[in-house]
Parts: structure tokens; sequence; C-alpha cells
């Protein structure tokens, strides 16, 4: 999250294009649900061994819910939305720093 962010926030439209580029691949719809659902699982079973676990576990369970909503909605919704998301161009700098200090805050929930 926070490579993302710092990308985000150095280049945000070489970012949007990466995202239409990334939504052309044939595997993209399959790699966003897998990655998901197999970082929410992790946060989900090492929950307990973290200083927040609730904070932990309802970010596994969001991850987790995302997968299964991406199945839901289908590939095809699933590359229009993030088509959509592309278009906001340099607004991907804000959110590149809001994702740097969830990034930051990841960061820190796990090495404590």
């Amino acid at each position: 999250m926070l490579g993302f962010g710092c990308y985000m926030v150095a280049k945000p439209l070489e970012f949007s294009k990466g995202i239409v580029k990334f939504s052309e691949k044939a595997w993209f719809h399959p790699f966003e649900i897998a990655s998901r659902f197999l970082i929410g699982l992790v946060f989900l079973m090492f929950a307990d061994e973290s200083s927040y676990p609730a904070v932990v576990t309802l970010l596994g369970g969001v991850l987790c819910f995302v997968s299964v909503f991406l199945i839901i909605i289908g590939p095809g919704r699933h590359r229009r939305f993030a088509l959509l998301a592309s278009r906001i161009g340099k607004s991907f700098r804000l959110l590149g720093l809001l994702a740097i200090v969830f990034g930051a805050g990841l960061c820190y929930l796990g090495s404590m």
C-alpha cells in the first residue's frame, strides 16, 4: 500500500493509465479476487496475534467481502468500474496520500 501510495502521489496520470492497461489483461478479474481473498484470509488468521485484533479482523473481513462482491458483479462490471475509476486522473495524488497514511498505519499495527 505504501508503494502504490508513493507512486500515486508522484505520477497520478501514469497510475491512471496503469489501471486501464491492467484492466485489459485476461487475468485482471481473477487476480483481483484471489489477491484480496488471500490477503483477507491472512489478516483473519493472524488477527489475534496483533495488538489490535478487532481492527485487523475488520480489515480481513472487508477484503474477503470485496472478493465475494467482485465474483457477484462479474468481470464486465468490474472492468467498467476500473475504467471509471481511472478517469479521476490527478486526484490520485490525494488518494495516494491516504494510501501512504493507511499503509504506514498497517506497518505500525504489524510491528507492535
